[in-house]
């Protein structure tokens, strides 16, 4: 009995491991692109209209087929499917430099998005299979993710400033099959899969979008949806303007990296802070908005720094925004959903977070376009707070009926 509970404990710890290391090779793959595709569009030569609707590209299928994808690793496996989308995403970085056409760029990010963001999806819904709503577990989940965060953005503007694209774009095909040796190693599953027998079994089913929705009614997931949309769109901004901000505004492409990887790691340290600092509050949901708030204010008002030191502290400080609400985030959502259902439910988030990732580059392109740079992100900033400050309160009064979230 001893010997089976050691080889058990042992194989869990490995899924664990495998676990994290798909976490900190899967959300930061997005990120990177968010260095690498704005100094591409740059290069390019590509206008600020133009440049949000390919920057918007990336969370345009993922938007309609979020649901849909977390369902597919429901039915067939996360680990069989995850080491498919890990392929992809070793392979889809080549063709950025091969086709230095705005079209071409626009298809490949609406390919290259999807891939990437199902990868995230997949690590996520392995991470509620095994740990159940953990958060102790959802914090070094998040941890790692993070880390992925600061090593991927300054890997990329180091190789950016030295070989130019073609590193870029390569270290970002390395990280795909990075992802494919994490994933090697997750879990096969606890139960039989659905083996594919035809293209019909992999096509979206309009029944689990409407179970997917039917969440919404409850006031945990409501909250959570809410939230992701806002911090997503936080992270949106990150994602798609802010190399340009910091190009106009005189820094290289490592300096701006070392700045994304500077916020990743403050995100990740503060993941280790939801907690404690939801029992310090006395609320995960003050804490869940408070964070929010901080990364949009902090992000929104780049254009209006000047020098790396100041840059590198609003960059610290924005991480720190945007890491302490995440483990909340999933921790929140993963209690409140069956196990059965995990990979519909953060298919579900994940649609919040593509939608934020089709409005705001677009919206951010068109207001730039208009009214420069850097009264574009504060009008955007504006709007954000507005919207999170009115449908936070409301949302937070519904949620007191909820036990686990304390208002």
């Amino acid at each position: 009995m001893d010997s089976n509970s050691s080889v058990s404990k042992g194989t869990h710890e490995i899924s664990m491991l495998a676990i994290y290391a798909a976490a900190f090779f899967s959300l930061s793959l997005t990120l990177m692109k968010g260095l690498a595709i704005p100094l591409w569009c740059i290069s390019l030569g590509v206008p600020p209209v133009y440049m949000g609707i390919v920057l918007s590209a990336r969370s345009f299928v993922p938007l309609f087929l979020s649901i849909h994808g977390g369902a597919l690793m429901d039915q067939f496996g996360v680990r069989r499917t995850l080491l498919v989308l890990a392929v992809l995403n070793a392979v889809l970085p080549w063709f950025y430099p091969v086709f230095p056409f705005v079209f071409a760029l626009i298809i490949l990010e609406l390919f290259g998005g999807l891939v990437s963001s199902m990868a995230w999806i997949g690590a996520q819904t392995a991470l509620a299979r095994v740990a159940q709503g953990d958060p102790k577990r959802a914090g070094r989940f998040s941890f790692a993710s993070n880390m992925g965060n600061l090593a991927g953005p300054i890997l990329v503007g180091f190789a950016w400033k030295i070989g130019g694209p073609i590193a870029g774009f390569g270290i970002i095909s390395l990280w795909g099959f990075l992802l494919f040796a994490a994933v090697y190693f997750l879990p096969v599953g606890d139960r039989p899969k659905e083996p594919i027998t035809s293209w019909k079994s992999l096509m979206p089913q309009w029944s689990v979008y409407k179970q997917a929705f039917v969440m919404l009614k409850e006031p945990g997931v409501d909250l959570v949806v809410f939230a992701t949309f806002l911090r997503i769109s936080a992270y949106s901004i990150q994602a798609s303007f802010y190399a340009v901000a910091l190009v106009h505004l005189g820094q290289d492409e490592f300096a701006i990296g070392v700045l994304m990887g500077v916020a990743g790691l403050s995100s990740g340290v503060a993941t280790l802070l939801g907690a404690p600092a939801s029992r310090l509050f006395g609320s995960q949901g003050v804490v869940l908005i408070g964070g929010i708030a901080t990364a949009i204010i902090f992000i929104s008002m780049t254009p209006y720094l000047s020098g790396f030191s100041i840059f590198f502290v609003a960059a610290l400080i924005f991480g720190l925004g945007m890491g302490i609400s995440l483990p909340l985030l999933l921790s929140i959502l993963s209690s409140a959903i069956p196990k059965e259902q995990q990979g519909v439910s953060v298919g579900l988030r994940s649609t919040a977070n593509r939608l934020a990732g089709v409005v705001v580059p677009i919206g951010l392109g068109v207001v730039i376009e208009l009214m420069g740079i850097t009264h574009g992100f504060l009008t955007i900033g504006l709007m954000l707070l507005v919207v999170l400050v009115v449908g936070g309160l409301l949302l937070l009064r519904r949620a007191k009926r909820v036990t686990n979230i304390q208002v």
